[in-house]
């Protein structure tokens, strides 16, 4: 079980990578981006590598690399599942 809702990124060499955890995301850091320079990016490498050292909470970190990647459009878009929609359902008053 990953410790965070699983993302899937499409790098620049076309190779995808599903990342759910702070080790993944270290991982994935290290593929190819389309701007290891933007600040976003460099923001979201800084934070996980806290966040693996142990200096930093996983959850911001977490959430500072899927921005990254959104911003630099290789976040790919997942339909939503039927159980999303029955949860919603069942939340719904």
């Amino acid at each position: 079980m990953t410790a965070f809702m699983p993302v899937t990124l499409r790098f620049c060499d076309n190779k995808t990578m599903l990342v759910g955890s702070v080790a993944d995301a270290a991982t994935a850091l290290r593929h190819q981006w389309p701007d290891k320079t933007a600040p976003a990016y460099l923001e979201a490498a800084r934070l996980i590598r806290l966040a693996v050292e142990g200096t930093c909470c996983p959850r911001p970190a977490f959430e500072a690399f899927r921005e990254a990647a959104r911003q630099q459009g290789i976040l790919v878009a997942k339909p939503r599942s039927r159980a999303h929609e029955w949860l919603d359902a069942a939340a719904s008053p």
